[in-house]
Formats: structure tokens, C-alpha cells, sequence
């Protein structure tokens, strides 16, 4: 944009090695007509904090990032769990993360729209689904039963999506998700598909207890936006994880 230019020039010290940090006020008026006022803090980034931060992303951890301003008490930014006193706060969170479960045509569309919105996306087959020969399925993760679905981790950036198109593996798969830290299960199907599976989960013998009212399933999944086929409902599957983990509001 129009800063970038004027903020490399002021912070010509810094990459100069003159001084660790500086506090810079841009009045925008003079550079966009915008009656605004800018204050940025820049420091200079140490090797070992951009370590620390990729290992915190790889391992999927949650934590923030204390930015301090300039003066006598200024000391580089640090991460830790909790954000530090009298500092600015950035929190690092893990990408969001879509789990697919099923090798229907309607399982494509939904993870090119999840690439899109840059999700790290994965494709989940039983092996028990006839269809898992399918050649197009060379990059899906294969488990010989559900009982193996805790190998994913599925975390609180996690969003599952089942979709097997039988009411048999879906029922499999939603027991074993149902007590994991996902926020967002989501059932591909009908209010009648999903009443069978929940009598299922309630009632099915020799299977672990499971509290019903500990978890919101969002059966039918996907917000009502009007569409059809495979592509419009991946739309509307997207549009309710990214509301649903943002913790947003259904507006215009």
C-alpha cells in the first residue's frame, strides 16, 4: 500500500542495528487524505523467536505473543501462555483444520473450497467403504476401523465433517468424534438420517455412554443458502464452520 515506503524509511535504525526497537506515528493525512493517525512499533525479530513460533504452529499449540513498546522498560517480544503485563497482544493459534469423512463426490468440493480459505484439509476413508479403491482417492487417509480415528487428533481448530452416505459408517464415525475437542461436527444427510443415528448413539448396546447434551451436531450441516449440487453445498458446509469458529453472528 502507501505506508510501506515511509515505514521502511523510518525504520531505517533498526535495520542499520542502531537501536533495538522504535515507536513511529504516521499522520495519513499527509500520504491518503484520510484524517487518521497511525502509531506502529517495530523491533528487530530475533532467530529464536521465529523458531519458537513455527514450532508452536507445528505442534498445534495455542499462545501469545507480548509486544512491548519502546522505552526503559522495553525487552523483545516473547511468547508464552499468557499475555504479558503492560504489552500488546497477538495471539497464535493453530490454522484451522477440516477432517472429511467419506469417498463421495461431494467430498472434492469441500476440500478445494477448505484449500481456499487456506485450512489444512484431509480426506478420511474406512477401509470398510467399498468405494475406498477408488483411484481418485490416492491422497486419503485410509483407517481399517473407526476406532482408529483418535490417531487424527482433532483439536478445538478442528471441524469434521461426516459424509459417508451410510448410515452404518456415519454412525461409527460420529461416536468416535463425539467426545473429542472438535467444535464443529457436522453430519451430511437428512433430519430423518440424523434422527436414526442419534437413536443409535442413545441406544446401541455394548457401546460406552455418551452424554448426548455434551455436544451440538449440526445436522443437516451447512447454512441455508439457496444452492444445489455437490459444489453450492460445500459452500454452504464452509460458510457455517468459518461462523461457527469465529464465533460470528448470521448477517449480512
Amino acid at each position: 500500500g502507501c505506508l510501506e515506503s515511509d515505514i521502511a524509511r523510518r525504520c531505517a535504525p533498526i535495520l542499520e542495528g542502531k537501536v533495538p526497537s522504535l515507536e513511529i506515528t504516521i499522520d495519513t493525512r499527509h500520504l491518503l487524505g484520510c484524517d487518521g493517525r497511525l502509531t506502529l512499533v517495530a523491533e528487530t525479530v530475533t532467530k529464536g523467536l521465529v523458531e519458537k513460533v513455527l514450532e508452536i504452529a507445528k505442534n498445534r499449540q495455542t499462545r501469545v505473543v507480548s509486544t512491548f513498546r519502546p522505552g526503559p522498560t522495553w525487552r523483545s517480544s516473547t511468547v508464552s501462555i499468557e499475555p504479558a503485563c503492560n504489552a500488546f497482544h497477538e495471539d497464535l493459534v493453530p490454522p484451522r483444520r477440516l477432517l472429511v469423512f467419506g469417498s463421495t463426490p461431494g467430498v472434492r468440493p469441500l476440500l478445494e473450497i477448505g484449500r481456499i480459505l487456506n485450512w489444512e484439509t484431509e480426506q478420511v476413508v474406512l477401509s470398510s467403504d467399498p468405494r475406498s479403491v477408488e483411484p481418485n482417492l490416492d491422497a486419503a487417509t485410509l483407517l481399517s476401523h473407526a476406532s482408529q480415528i483418535g490417531k487424527l487428533c482433532p483439536d478445538s481448530w478442528t471441524a469434521c465433517i461426516v459424509m459417508n452416505h451410510h448410515v452404518g459408517r456415519d454412525l461409527e464415525v460420529v461416536r468416535k468424534l463425539w467426545n473429542t475437542p472438535t467444535p464443529f461436527l457436522g453430519l451430511l444427510g437428512s433430519r430423518r438420517r440424523r434422527d436414526e443415528i442419534l437413536k443409535g448413539l442413545a441406544f446401541a448396546s455394548g457401546q460406552p455412554e455418551l452424554d448426548l447434551d455434551s455436544r451440538e451436531l449440526y445436522a443437516p450441516v451447512g447454512l441455508a443458502l439457496g444452492g444445489e449440487g455437490p459444489a453450492n453445498i460445500a459452500l454452504e458446509v464452509c460458510a457455517q464452520i468459518q461462523q461457527v469458529l469465529s464465533r460470528g453472528e448470521h448477517r449480512s
